[in-house]
């Protein structure tokens, strides 16, 4: 189910809940920060993703294209054909988001994992 879908899961539309969505699912993060860096192709992107298998990447891929957050470019004048992926605008828009979310994350890990005085 694509993320504006589940914007009234709760009876209400939820901004939140579909920005959630649009990030759920184990690679969707990490796809989406090795992207905001540059372009990568799918087999680039595949060796970045130790235990992601190819079914899953492309699932998660297809997701995300699907939500308009990444774009699939294919380049036929390649042997085998070349297809690499990029944020789109609205994908670029989601960069300060992630990274104020790592920057939480980053801080809550550090809170509940300090030990007490």
């Amino acid at each position: 189910m694509d993320a504006v879908t589940q914007q009234t899961r709760h009876g209400e539309v939820c901004p939140l809940d579909t920005t959630l969505q649009l990030l759920a699912g184990k690679w969707k993060s990490i796809i989406l920060c090795r992207l905001m860096q540059h372009e990568l192709r799918y087999t680039q992107l595949l060796k970045t993703l130790p235990g992601c298998t190819r079914r899953m990447l492309s699932l998660q891929l297809a997701q995300l294209e699907a939500d308009q957050i990444i774009q699939k470019q294919i380049d036929a004048s390649y042997v085998p054909i070349k297809t690499s992926y990029r944020l789109t605008p609205l994908g670029k828009s989601l960069v300060p988001i992630i990274k104020l979310m790592d920057q939480w994350g980053e801080h809550y890990i550090q809170t509940v994992t300090m030990p007490e005085n």
